[in-house]
């Protein structure tokens, strides 16, 4: 009896070693990801110029549920009539842009821009358009659509032409000329405004004119920039008799790049004293941030026929003419050079009279 029972408690502790390993390697159902709807695009506007409408939006930060919206995979753009009579047209979906890369649209960051030209036909003038934007993520409807913007195209003015960019010391003056019809061929009843688009790069501009208020000349002066920098610029004009916000098509680009062309001050009170068979130079130092250093000049003869002594600009106020002639007088003069690529210089100073036994 014994061993009987010995016998089935054993197979009992087996059975449960077997059932115990083979739990150890069962895996669990594989988990979905959750992918969440994003939330309504934002910040759509939509302006026109000649028969075109630009739009532009900002990508979704978070899903309808609060969470970040990692999974943006493109936006759907949908375009409708807006007719003064009659029942609301229906909207159409015209675009779909990728979420990342698109080829049929401007990214800066999170901002897009999309040109809606009319599949290559241009918008009817005349006309006013709504548009209204949707999210689309991956393995994952769209989200809830925009608000919508509307837009009405008008015949603006044609582009200027010929406009021209030169650089000048933290300077670009520009000019251009004036457009006398607009799109549709009829000729302006009024002198057109103008609207200035800065960039850094070829045919990319900021969302901003730098000019703050309409430019009712045909020149600009754009201060306060960086020199040895290019600076690309494009103009369009307004006809001030449409409502704010129709511009033209752009100009040409013009690009230019400021240049310090401002030399230093011309180095003060210069003084000379001879010292055995050395003639020793002083003088007050340059004001200037970007001063390189100064050339020592020597003649003999008052006011021309100056040589420079020194070939490197040097940085001290002091300088040792340690090579004189006997029995003559020396002319000395100093000047200051900048570090600009032009390597900008100022005029001489005031000469000092040396008399050497």
């Amino acid at each position: 009896m014994g061993n009987r029972y010995f016998i089935l408690g054993l197979n009992l502790l087996l059975l449960g070693a077997t059932l115990f390993v083979s739990s150890c390697g069962r895996k669990a159902p594989p988990v979905v990801p959750e992918l969440t709807t994003p939330s309504a695009v934002s910040q759509v506007t939509a302006v026109s110029r000649d028969n075109r409408a630009y739009l532009s939006w900002s990508r979704p930060a978070k899903s309808l549920k609060g969470k970040p919206a990692r999974e943006i995979m493109e936006f759907e753009i949908y375009r409708r009539e807006v007719k003064q009579e009659g029942a609301a047209l229906p909207a159409t979906l015209i675009a779909k842009v990728k979420a990342n890369l698109p080829e049929n649209a401007k990214v800066s960051g999170d901002s897009y821009e999309f040109v809606d030209d009319g599949e290559g036909r241009g918008l009817s003038y005349d006309q006013q358009y709504a548009y209204h934007l949707r999210a689309i993520n991956f393995g994952q409807g769209p989200g809830p659509p925009s608000k919508e913007v509307m837009v009405r195209i008008n015949p603006g003015p044609n582009p200027p032409s010929f406009l021209k960019a030169i650089g000048g010391d933290q300077t670009v003056f520009l000019s251009w000329e004036a457009p006398r019809f607009r799109a549709d061929g009829k000729e302006l009843t009024s002198p057109p405004l103008y609207n200035l688009y800065r960039g850094k790069s070829p045919q990319s501009y900021d969302s901003r004119p730098i000019n703050t208020q309409p430019i009712e000349g045909r020149s600009f002066i754009d201060t306060g920039l960086a020199n040895e920098v290019s600076y690309y610029y494009t103009v369009r004009a307004i006809d001030p008799e449409l409502p704010s916000g129709h511009e033209s098509l752009e100009s040409n680009e013009a690009v230019a790049i400021p240049s310090d062309t401002t030399p230093p001050s011309r180095p003060r009170n210069l003084s000379a004293a001879l010292a055995g068979k050395e003639v020793r130079l002083a003088w007050e130092a340059n004001p200037e941030a970007d001063l390189a250093g100064y050339f020592v000049c020597r003649s003999l003869y008052p006011g021309v026929g100056y040589i420079r002594l020194n070939l490197v600009p040097t940085t001290k106020v002091t300088f040792v003419d340690k090579n004189i002639p006997p029995a003559t007088i020396l002319y000395y003069a100093v000047s200051a050079v900048d570090s600009s690529p032009q390597r900008n210089e100022s005029g001489l100073s005031e000469e000092v009279k040396v008399e050497i036994p």
